[in-house]
């Protein structure tokens, strides 16, 4: 069981309610519902009697809720001291992003922020969210900008900016000319009836992006002619760069000056979420409040 699978219990043991409880946490009722149901079922027994609108505590629950606050107590103990000692001993922010945002990272926001702050290294770590949040969990980043992941006790999530399912094309596309704006979608919108003679290319069809892609592509133009595959984003923003197609993919990256995003008639919409993220327990440093403000004012630009 992970030390920070006590928090939720604990903060609806304080409301007495899954709603307040929700709302303290910052996440959805039906995403503690469900966190509570699994921490149930994997002890054996209720924590909770529900009377009415209350949840008050078994005493299995009280039994639960005290040993959770001394290992909570300890464990943000422990980890403010070893972030203490970190601190005296090393002047770095350790970061991690997805692939595919350098572009938007080295030219609008580390450049400032070394300025800002000519003696700390940023030790910059490029993966997928999955990985970066298992590297936050193991001490080994102190920030990470993450696409679309489920909240978890343990962590501060930060909104950046909204994406959504896209096209992604050259600027010179000749798509762009046919698009239309229309209410509700966030890009100028095509239709995939437009795309008939072009070329695709896509991400696997294991990853989030690859999947939606071959899905539309299947239904609407089963035809499609897809030049290449690739493994990550980053590859993809390069293959459409330089030629090699276009790409139907999420709108959670940053682009650069040669391409741009186009809404999807057909497709339906899908809004995801981009996030800093970083552990609650984190002694944050000024140099990390720094960085994270110079991302979200970078965004607005």
């Amino acid at each position: 069981m992970n030390v920070r699978d006590y928090e939720y219990v604990i903060k609806i043991a304080e409301n007495q309610s899954i709603t307040k409880a929700a709302a303290a946490l910052y996440i959805t009722q039906s995403a503690l519902t469900k966190y509570l149901q699994r921490i149930e079922d994997e002890i054996g027994l209720p924590l909770f009697l529900r009377s009415g609108h209350k949840f008050l505590l078994t005493d299995a629950g009280r039994e639960y809720v005290e040993t959770g606050r001394v290992i909570l107590k300890l464990d943000q103990d422990l980890m403010h001291k070893l972030n203490q000692d970190a601190n005296l001993r090393q002047k770095e922010v350790r970061f991690g992003f997805g692939m595919g945002r350098e572009h938007f990272l080295y030219t609008k926001v580390f450049p400032r922020f070394l300025k800002e702050h000519p003696g700390i290294t940023l030790k910059n770590h490029a993966d997928s969210s999955r990985h970066l949040k298992m590297y936050l969990e193991n001490g080994l980043l102190d920030l990470a900008l993450v696409t679309n992941l489920d909240p978890a006790p343990g962590f501060k999530y930060i909104p950046v900016k909204s994406c959504y399912l896209s096209l992604l094309v050259p600027t010179d596309s000749s798509l762009i000319n046919k698009a239309e704006n229309i209410e509700g979608y966030p890009f100028p919108v095509v239709s995939l009836s437009d795309c008939a003679e072009e070329t695709f290319v896509s991400t696997d069809p294991t990853t989030h992006s690859g999947s939606f892609s071959d899905k539309l592509l299947n239904q609407y133009l089963p035809e499609a002619y897809i030049s290449m595959e690739v493994s990550d984003i980053r590859s993809l923003f390069n293959a459409v760069r330089v030629g090699f197609g276009i790409a139907i993919t999420l709108s959670y990256d940053f682009v650069g000056k040669d391409l741009c995003y186009l809404s999807i008639k057909e497709a339906q919409p899908i809004e995801e979420n981009i996030q800093l993220v970083y552990r609650s327990d984190l002694a944050m440093s000024k140099s990390m409040k720094d960085l994270i403000d110079i991302i979200l004012e970078a965004v607005k630009e």
